[in-house]
């Protein structure tokens, strides 16, 4: 985003002097993804969570089997910005990473709308910021008594809107700089190696 130039710009800088910027840059991301205007392009959720739960398995320092994504049966086009979509889920997914627990990350249809299912973690071990990220998605409910967290977000489907390519896992795993390690930063494999 235009507005974040001259961060970014000065982000790149400290990257170049061997500055560690990802504590910064993850704020950044998150300031741009909560300021994010509607996409021209519409994502199908499945697609995007598939790519990116396959990203971030492969990526966490965690036993096999903590994450579990379950699409939707039907497509779900929706227009939500990308790093508003990944924001989110990265967002929750460091909170139960740092709960040492396991995630679920559901899809469902519903009246004309996608419903987005977290579920996991401590309450207590959640991140801050992620209460924002859910509002700015949509109307969402979040559950945080004695059990796991849990939050369900409602999406309006966009059917009538072209769809975006999702990315491929590889992409978010190589990319030095993309959501997925920024997000996770501290708790990937290549971080305790």
């Amino acid at each position: 985003m235009p507005v974040f130039g001259p961060t970014r710009a000065a982000l790149a800088a400290a990257a170049a002097r061997g500055a560690d910027i990802l504590p910064s840059l993850r704020l950044v991301l998150t300031a741009e993804a909560l300021t994010a205007p509607p996409p021209p392009r519409a994502l199908e959720l499945n697609a995007e969570l598939d790519a990116l739960c396959a990203a971030v398995r492969e990526l966490a320092d965690c036993r096999a089997g903590w994450l579990y994504f379950c699409p939707a049966y039907a497509p779900l086009p929706a227009a939500v910005p990308r790093a508003l979509l990944q924001g989110t889920v990265l967002t929750f997914l460091r909170g139960v990473l740092r709960s040492e627990r396991r995630a679920a990350v559901r899809l469902a249809a519903q009246q004309g709308a996608a419903v987005l299912a977290l579920q996991g973690g401590d309450p207590a071990r959640m991140p801050g910021d992620l209460p924002a990220l859910l509002h700015r998605c949509g109307a969402y409910v979040t559950a945080t008594g004695s059990g796991p967290w849990a939050a369900a977000v409602r999406l309006p489907l966009s059917s009538a809107l072209p769809l975006r390519e999702p990315p491929a896992p590889a992409d978010l795993v190589l990319d030095r700089y993309s959501a997925a390690k920024v997000y996770l930063d501290g708790l990937c494999v290549e971080d305790v190696e």
